[in-house]
């Protein structure tokens, strides 16, 4: 029998993944490489918004798993968490990146 809940669940992070993830990371690549304000604003506001859609996820996936109809195993709901917090934890070090590309462009363009 497929679990749909897990197939559903395995959707919504490929399509985070794919939707928000990667692209926040090339417009992060892209801040570094170019070194503007627009460059990093760009990013900044992008890696906001996926802080919002991931907090989105998170309660629509609690949802899902919490569900009568769930059949989901101990081990699919550690594996979920896993490829949840691995996500939540690259954007916080994308949002880090993305303080001191601030405080750099700043010195370069000596605004104080």
């Amino acid at each position: 029998m497929t679990n749909k809940t897990m197939d559903t669940i395995n959707t919504l992070l490929n399509s985070f993944h794919e939707n928000w993830h990667l692209p926040i990371l090339e417009l992060v690549n892209a801040a570094w490489r170019d070194r503007t304000p627009e460059a990093m604003l760009c990013a900044s506001k992008q890696t906001e918004q996926g802080i919002d859609a991931l907090e989105q996820l998170e309660r629509a996936i609690a949802l899902l798993m919490r569900s009568q109809n769930s059949t989901v195993t101990e081990h699919e709901v550690w594996k979920v968490i896993d490829e949840w917090t691995e996500l939540a934890c690259s954007l916080k070090y994308v949002s880090q990146e993305l303080s001191e590309l601030a405080i750099e462009i700043a010195e370069e363009y000596a605004i104080t």
